[in-house]
C-alpha cells in the first residue's frame, strides 16, 4: 500500500513538472525567430498590402485614423498584441505590445521572440544583455538598427517597433 501511494505521488509530481514544462516558455521566448529587427513579424513584413495582412491575420477588431496623418491608418489586434500603422494600405511599422492593460484595452504579449530570444514580456536588463548596448539609450526607450523597445515604469517593456532603419530616423532628428 504504501509503495503503491509512493508510486502515485511520484508520478503525479512527474506529470505536473511534465504540463509545468510544457506551457511555460523556453528561455528564448515563444516561437523564436518571429519577430525579425527591420523586417517584420513571422505574420506581417513591412510593405505588406493591407489585403495581404488581413489574409493572414483577419479583419481587425479595433480600425483608427492616425490622428498626426491622415494618410495613415491604425489597426490592433490586442489578441495578438499586435499593432500595424499603413500609409496608404501598405505597412509602415509594427508595434509589438507587452501583456496587460494600456489605454483601456486588455492586451496579450505578441506570442513570438528574436532569434536571441526576446519579446514583448522580456525586462529590460534582458533586453540588453541579449542584443547588446542599444545605438541609443533613451529615458524610456532603447533604439536598435529596426527595433524601438520601449520601457514602462517597472523596467519592463511596454512595445517593440518595428520599422526600417531606426537609426538613420534618429541622425536625421539629431537625437
Amino acid at each position: 500500500m504504501k509503495r503503491s501511494l509512493a508510486l502515485l505521488i511520484l508520478s503525479a509530481s512527474l506529470a505536473l513538472g511534465l504540463l509545468s514544462a510544457c506551457t511555460q516558455h523556453s528561455p528564448a521566448g515563444p516561437n523564436p525567430g518571429a519577430i525579425v529587427p527591420g523586417e517584420g513579424i513571422a505574420e506581417v513584413q513591412l510593405f505588406d498590402s493591407r489585403q495581404e495582412v488581413e489574409a493572414a491575420l483577419g479583419a481587425p477588431p479595433i480600425v483608427s485614423d492616425n490622428p498626426f496623418n491622415k494618410e495613415h491608418v491604425i489597426v490592433q489586434y490586442p489578441q495578438r498584441g499586435l499593432e500595424i500603422s499603413y500609409l496608404r494600405d501598405t505597412v509602415g511599422s509594427i508595434v509589438l505590445y507587452s501583456s496587460g492593460l494600456k489605454d483601456g484595452v486588455q492586451w496579450v504579449a505578441y506570442q513570438g521572440s528574436t532569434k536571441e530570444g526576446i519579446w514583448p514580456d522580456s525586462k529590460a536588463a534582458t533586453i540588453k544583455t541579449k542584443l547588446g548596448q542599444p545605438y541609443k539609450e533613451l529615458p524610456q526607450a532603447y533604439v536598435y538598427n529596426g527595433l524601438w523597445v520601449r520601457l514602462d515604469d517597472e523596467g519592463g517593456v511596454e512595445s517593440f517597433s518595428i520599422s526600417k532603419d531606426e537609426v538613420s530616423q534618429l541622425e536625421s532628428l539629431n537625437i
